[in-house]
């Protein structure tokens, strides 16, 4: 698979080579442009970097030692499915997260750091009655990533945001609800309505609220 992105080589500058290819190969795998069992060349991708294979190599190790990818002969790897136990487990954490997440934001209520959440919302109200629609769907399963790492900025601590984004690198949900998009675009909507109003009221019922969603996503695994 060779990546295309015109602005690759703006993007990738001459200091911090190795964090800055890892962090645009993060970019490309939580938002799905790179998939569950895509082939990554090392040489293609620094050529279509503009840099050296050097610095390719070891942003790739760095994701291998994550059990993101797995090393191939001849310079490639491959994006690592992940097995139902390993997937249950991370989605397990985020609602860990999540829940700290809305703890803390419960305890140190500001209704005006809902507006990001609120707009994420109404845009996935939006494209919640389209049926069968692929791009609706991916779309849905993008606004659904968004809702929940912003969730995770309410806990005014960067290492839950970190760490969240981290295990969002083995949830690619297009994969891994391939056969429910419009459930996830219904339910996941439902589900978001539910958690916002209940913050946007200072209740409590919103923890509640987010572990019945994650039920409801572990009955579509």
């Amino acid at each position: 698979m060779k990546i295309a992105d015109n602005k690759a080589k703006s993007h990738i500058i001459t200091t911090s080579l190795v964090d800055q290819v890892y962090e645009y190969l993060l970019d490309k795998i939580i938002s799905n442009k790179i998939s569950y069992g895509d082939t990554l060349n090392i040489k293609t991708l620094s050529e279509t970097l503009g840099i050296s294979t050097m610095p390719v190599r070891e942003a790739i190790k760095r994701l291998e030692f994550e059990r993101v990818v797995e090393v191939k002969p001849r310079s490639s790897c491959q994006i690592r499915l992940p097995d139902k136990t390993e997937i249950r487990s991370i989605y397990e954490l985020r609602e860990l997260l999540e829940l700290f997440a809305i703890q803390k934001f419960l305890k140190n209520f500001d209704p005006s750091r809902l507006a990001r959440l609120g707009d994420i919302t109404l845009r996935m109200k939006a494209i919640s009655d389209i049926k069968n629609e692929i791009n609706g769907a991916l779309e849905a399963m993008d606004l659904d990533l968004q809702f929940h790492s912003e969730l995770c900025t309410l806990a005014d601590n960067d290492y839950v945001c970190y760490y969240h984004r981290l295990l969002s690198l083995h949830l690619n949900m297009a994969a891994i609800h391939a056969k429910s998009y419009d459930q996830l675009k219904s339910k996941h909507f439902q589900s978001h309505f539910v958690i916002l109003k209940n913050l946007e009221q200072k209740s409590d019922k919103a923890l509640t609220a987010l572990e019945e969603h994650f039920n409801n996503v572990w009955a579509l695994l």
